[in-house]
């Protein structure tokens, strides 16, 4: 394993690599993490008006235009493996989960939206960018009597360790 990535938790499943990153590695692909009872990231709320999202879009990505955004123009368009936002619609512009989490400061990719009386809702779950083994549910396979083998191979699949 030349990338041991990792991250805090992840909503219940990890993500490929080239979903976030810049290549595909044939270890760090999207798998379930059922043990993440004790993560902290779960079913987390922000929100924001439409002017607000705006605002902070425009200041992420000056050179995107937008339109006009709207309580009916924003969508989730397509997920990943890891159930991650692949593509959103916000008002004329498509973008990526990663550029939504990052331009609104959202724990993860991994959120669903609403849309209610011009207030956005994001409701995210998991903490960071979902690739790789997860702390909490490393942790949760751990305390379950994983060994670290199981643990490892688990969540960098493929590998065999000796």
């Amino acid at each position: 394993v030349e990338q041991a990535l990792f991250h805090s938790s992840s909503g219940g499943m990890t993500e490929n690599s080239e979903n976030v990153f810049a290549a595909a590695v044939p270890y760090l692909v999207s798998v379930e993490s059922p043990y993440e009872e004790e993560a902290t990231h779960q079913n987390e709320n922000t929100s924001f008006d439409i002017n607000e999202l705006s605002a902070k879009l425009h200041t992420s990505y000056p050179d995107i235009d937008f339109g006009i955004i709207t309580n009916e123009n924003i969508k989730i368009l397509e997920r990943s493996d890891g159930n991650r936002v692949d593509t959103i619609k916000i008002g004329s512009a498509t973008l990526t989960g990663r550029q939504v989490r990052e331009a609104l400061s959202l724990p993860s990719a991994n959120f669903t939206v609403k849309v209610t009386n011009k207030i956005v809702t994001f409701t995210t779950n998991g903490s960071g960018h979902g690739v790789g083994m997860i702390q909490y549910g490393a942790n949760g396979m751990a305390k379950k009597g994983y060994g670290y083998k199981k643990i490892l191979s688990h969540y960098y699949s493929g590998t065999e360790i000796y």
